[in-house]
């Protein structure tokens, strides 16, 4: 299944961070303009040289990252899906789901599975972040019946162990702001998964350690792609790891 134009709003990633390149993007832009009607000095066009490089460097970053929350993710949620190879008839759980993105194309890869999709809902981690905003996406894309929307942490996942054949996230762990609530979110995705199942986690950064985090839990097969450079911003990276299976 390729990507497609959405027929729901997924919302902006990272809202405020894009606020922020585009105003120091363009209060450098500003100082550089204004810098033109002060003289010809070598200083001087040192300092406008800069200014201008600075607009264009933020400017540019916050295209790219609306780029990518427009367009680029869709691209990049077929590729995880990719990655998690569903079958069909797996219990998919979506770690930080925001407005659904994962959990709706998991869904409708599904004929028999369901998916659980988690979050705490963050205004800071995407544009409208709210259940009510992610319970009218799943139904705007007619998976209602196949996903089921929770409200939990990732550090404590209020599932039995061995819950789920698939446990996929999109730029959730980053946000966890210690290095032992990231480990605990990669414990608890490897506790819940049931023995074969497989994590797919997308970040643009410590996947190296999520994937250290995943091999200290038993789990196998660890691989880390990317990073994907031409449809995300910043660059993202996948760690898919397996779980083993009991020996008979």
């Amino acid at each position: 299944m390729t990507a497609r134009a959405p027929r729901v709003d997924y919302g902006i990633d990272a809202p405020g961070v894009i606020r922020n390149l585009a105003l120091v993007g363009l209060t450098a832009l500003i100082a550089g303009v204004l810098s033109l009607y002060f003289g010809a000095s070598n200083l001087l066009w040192g300092l406008r040289f800069a200014f201008f490089s600075i607009a264009v460097f933020f400017i540019i970053e916050s295209l790219l990252m609306i780029a990518y929350a427009k367009f680029g993710k869709f691209r990049h949620r077929d590729r995880i899906l990719a990655a998690a190879g569903l079958r069909g008839n797996e219990r998919v759980l979506d770690l930080g789901t925001g407005r659904g993105l994962l959990a709706v194309g998991a869904a409708k890869r599904l004929r028999e599975g369901r998916v659980v999709a988690v979050d705490i809902w963050k205004s800071e981690d995407l544009s409208g972040n709210s259940r009510e905003r992610t319970e009218a996406v799943i139904k705007a894309e007619g998976v209602a019946d196949r996903v089921e929307i929770r409200e939990a942490d990732a550090t404590k996942l209020p599932f039995g162990d061995e819950s789920f054949d698939v446990v996929l996230s999109n730029l959730c762990i980053h946000n966890i702001s210690s290095p032992e609530g990231r480990r605990q979110a990669i414990e608890e995705a490897a506790r819940v998964l049931k023995p074969g199942g497989r994590a797919v986690i997308s970040d643009f950064k410590n996947t190296a350690t999520y994937a250290n985090h995943f091999r200290d839990a038993g789990l196998e097969s660890i691989e880390r792609r990317g990073p994907f450079l031409w449809d995300t911003f910043p660059p993202l990276r996948i760690v898919v790891a397996q779980k083993g299976l009991i020996a008979a």
